[in-house]
């Protein structure tokens, strides 16, 4: 009978444990699993097949403070039953704040209201028995504008489970808002079957809608975006558009690229300053908020908030999904911001869109690094379509004249006087020797084109501008200084020979190779430049000029040493250049009637280098003058 026992009490031991084993988080998703939804199911993964199950919302938006209806279900023919579940709502921008609180359970008693993060902000089942489609009623927070999804854990049983079951998004608005209410499913596709438990991939959406900023942009609404072009698109990196219903105005703006802030301006001219601007912004804790403020030009604080009354304008709606930021709000027919009235009834305003990835401060946007644009006239904001940009041809000509200036006639007189000094002996233009007549049309041709690309942006811009952390207005005016000083000195040289003349060679030698190294820098910065709008690619172009350039110098300096050191007949051949040493050349050692040795080899050179300039010159004014290519390629392929 001993044996008989012992094996009674093995039985009894064996099926508890496979009661304790069996009923383990069967009363509820255990406390650490409400973070990451993940069952703490020793050592079983979530299943990766398409998941039996879905989450429903009664509606697609829902206003602050009210009741929206989710429901966790099967999208397919035959119900699949759940046996447990985690379901919270999720904020889309940041997933891992949870939002609202459930305030309803079904009245069976198979689920139960929980704290997570907060108080009633999660629902878990109380028992592991299958269960039916469940729907549980949750209450939007009020202090919350944006999209929120559904996520849950849904499990068959306990080594069958499925991970980030979520609902379509969910458009928090404002009390005022005026919404429809449809059941709307999730994403799952419906099929007359019953699905096997495993399946191979969660199919995705294979069309998309445009934005509905982009709806009534033909027929109802004044749309303003950049790039050009791109409203028929739907793909505007930032866009504004007014809709206008009797004295109601209305106003949406949106940035892509995942912006800190985008923002639209009532302006007088296409220049930033003395605007009345309204920002959309996202906070650091998700939220996003609305501002008025004012543009100054070109002086600090640039923006300011507290010089424009906040009450002017009224949020309605308000989200961030797939990086868009987008604001939707009214403003006042009639206000008046730092002494100005804005008739929006009565006058025309240029519009203005910006966005930018950073802030200066806490109640300042910082620089439109994303994008900015202004429209070309002013406009009534009644006025239905797509409006125009401001012209860019003067920012074109400004880019055209300063890639001729430093990559074309700087780059080939600087090759000129540095190498050819001794070439083409007895030959002159103008009574000048060869290479010191074209030395001279080419700088002046610089200084000619630098000037005038200079004054052409002063006029574009309306005088000084920064170009927010990009150098590239502090490099540019650098250099536009050194060029200006190089012909004045050069003028007033001394005479070969004299003193002070190594003095000049020192100064004529740095200035001239500072402003070309200034200048090329100056072109890569713009490269990076938003109003650009050149292709990133665009620097490989100017580092193979850069490379191309650098290995000229390099093989025409070793022919120059190699010709100095070179004695023919007791002769030396000497390059001016010597004089820089502030030593006088022996002049009864030189022989300057025949051309310096080597001077076919560096006249083939010439003949190489100068047209591939050409080319890298033509190329990039070909970047400016069509930026931004993509686009401007696609608009004459017709795509």
């Amino acid at each position: 009978m001993l044996p008989r026992k012992k094996n009674m009490r093995a039985i009894v031991f064996a099926v508890i444990l496979l009661v304790q084993y069996s009923e383990q988080h069967g009363s509820g998703a255990p406390p650490g699993a409400c973070v990451d939804q993940m069952p703490r199911h020793s050592g079983i993964q979530a299943q990766t097949s398409v998941p039996p199950y879905a989450i429903t919302t009664s509606a697609s938006q829902v206003r602050q403070g009210d009741i929206l209806n989710v429901t966790i279900g099967s999208p397919f023919g035959a119900p699949v039953p759940i046996g447990g579940f985690i379901l919270q709502a999720r904020q889309v921008q940041n997933p891992d704040t949870i939002e609202g609180i459930f305030v309803k359970v079904p009245n069976t008693g198979i689920a139960q209201i929980t704290n997570c993060r907060g108080n009633n902000d999660t629902v878990t089942h109380t028992s592991p028995e299958e269960k039916q489609p469940l729907t549980f009623q949750w209450k939007a927070p009020n202090d919350l504008l944006g999209g929120i999804s559904f996520r849950a854990t849904v499990a068959q049983g306990y080594a069958t489970f499925w991970k980030n079951i979520e609902s379509p998004i969910v458009e928090v608005v404002t009390p005022n808002t005026v919404i429809t209410t449809t059941e709307r499913m999730s994403t799952t596709p419906r099929t007359s079957q019953s699905p096997p438990t495993i399946m191979e991939s969660k199919p995705k959406p294979t069309t998309s809608k445009p934005d509905v900023i982009y709806q009534g942009c033909a027929d109802t609404k004044l749309c303003f975006g950049v790039p050009q072009n791109c409203i028929s698109k739907g793909d505007c990196k930032a866009i504004v558009a007014v809709f206008v219903a009797g004295d109601t105005y209305t106003f949406e703006i949106q940035g892509t690229d995942n912006p800190k802030y985008v923002a639209a301006g009532l302006s007088k001219d296409n220049k930033m300053g003395e605007d009345s601007s309204m920002e959309c912004v996202r906070n650091d804790n998700g939220r996003i908020s609305l501002f008025t403020s004012w543009t100054y030009p070109k002086a600090e604080p640039y923006v300011k908030r507290s010089d424009s009354p906040q009450e002017i304008v009224q949020l309605l709606e308000s989200s961030i999904i797939d990086g868009k930021l987008y604001c939707k709000f009214r403003r006042d027919v009639v206000s008046v911001v730092m002494g100005q009235t804005f008739d929006l009834a009565n006058n025309k305003y240029n519009l203005m869109v910006v966005s930018g990835d950073s802030m200066k401060d806490a109640d300042r946007v910082g620089f439109h690094s994303l994008a900015y644009e202004s429209t070309g006239e002013p406009l009534a904001l009644a006025t239905v379509g797509s409006a125009a940009g401001a012209s860019k041809l003067l920012l074109k000509l400004h880019g055209s004249f300063m890639l001729i200036a430093w990559l074309g006639s700087s780059s080939i007189g600087i090759l000129l006087a540095r190498y050819f000094r001794q070439t083409w002996v007895g030959r002159q233009l103008a009574g000048k020797d060869i290479w010191f007549a074209y030395h001279r049309i080419l700088m002046v041709i610089t200084w000619l084109l630098t000037i005038i690309g200079f004054i052409i942006i002063l006029i574009e811009v309306g005088g000084w501008s920064t170009t927010g952390d990009n150098p590239h207005a502090i490099t540019g005016i650098v250099t536009v200084i050194l060029c200006f000083i190089q012909p004045i000195g050069a003028y007033f040289r001394p005479h070969p020979g004299t003193k002070k003349r190594p003095i000049f060679n020192w100064l004529h030698w740095f200035f001239g190779n500072a402003a070309h190294i200034l200048g090329i820098v100056t072109i890569f910065l713009a490269i990076y430049l938003q109003k650009a709008e050149l292709p990133i690619w665009s620097v490989y172009v100017m580092a193979a000029f850069v490379a191309f350039h650098v290995i000229v110098h390099i093989i025409l300096s070793l022919t120059l040493c190699v010709s100095e050191g070179r004695i023919s007949n007791g002769r030396v051949n000497s390059f001016p250049m010597k004089d820089m040493m502030g030593q006088p050349r022996q002049m009864s050692h030189v022989d300057r009637s025949t051309d310096a040795p080597f001077s076919t080899f560096r006249r083939h050179m010439l003949s190489i280098y100068v047209p591939i300039i050409l080319i890298f010159v033509i190329a990039m004014i070909c970047l400016v003058a069509l930026a931004p290519i993509a686009e401007t390629y696609n608009s004459i392929a017709g795509v």
